[in-house]
């Protein structure tokens, strides 16, 4: 059975809920886009309230509600720290997680294969290099290249043929990795 002071407790938060829980969504949303989550930032601080105040701060109606609004305030910077947190942790497993060659003996990140990939590339001559860069990298078509480097367009071709041959035969291990990373087209 609950005591007097409880009760009272109980019904002065209830009247706060009632008349400050839609204003404490707006100011949460004044951070946050997602109303469920401020909904729920909200709830928490109510929550939070009634775990942690004392009758004192209740009485005096400006207090809980500075009280309220500190913690709501509070909560939204946590969440978006979190999530900014979340989004830098999810960026950084891309390029980090592990993806597998012939077995799971060889493993590698995307930052490696990206490594071996511009090895690579590095060890083509410069005028392939500037193939390789001006039609896979850039996406020019055969013609641009071609104007660009004073070249016909069969030897465009020729150069992205023995480009894509060169590739092969130093990655070969790596093949089916770099494919996945849609590099070479071949």
């Amino acid at each position: 059975m609950m005591n007097e002071n409880t009760q009272h407790k109980e019904q002065q938060i209830k009247d706060l809920y009632e008349i400050y829980y839609a204003p404490f969504c707006i100011y949460a949303k004044r951070f946050l886009k997602d109303i469920t989550v401020c909904e729920d930032i909200v709830s928490d601080a109510f929550a939070n309230l009634w775990v942690n105040s004392d009758n004192s701060l209740l009485e005096e109606r400006g207090s809980a509600i500075s009280y309220l609004k500190t913690i709501v305030h509070n909560k939204c910077l946590n969440y978006l720290k979190h999530q900014n947190y979340e989004d830098e942790y999810s960026e950084q497993y891309i390029y980090r997680a592990p993806i597998y060659a012939e077995s799971p003996e060889s493993i590698y990140t995307l930052d490696e294969m990206y490594k071996l990939l511009s090895d690579a590339i590095k060890k083509l001559p410069d005028k392939y290099r500037e193939v390789y860069i001006k039609s896979f990298l850039e996406d020019k078509k055969q013609t641009e290249i071609a104007k660009e480097l004073n070249v016909s367009v069969k030897t465009v071709e020729r150069y992205r043929t023995e480009i894509i041959e060169k590739l092969r035969k130093e990655l070969k291990d790596y093949i089916p990795l770099v494919a996945l990373l849609g590099i070479i087209i071949s």
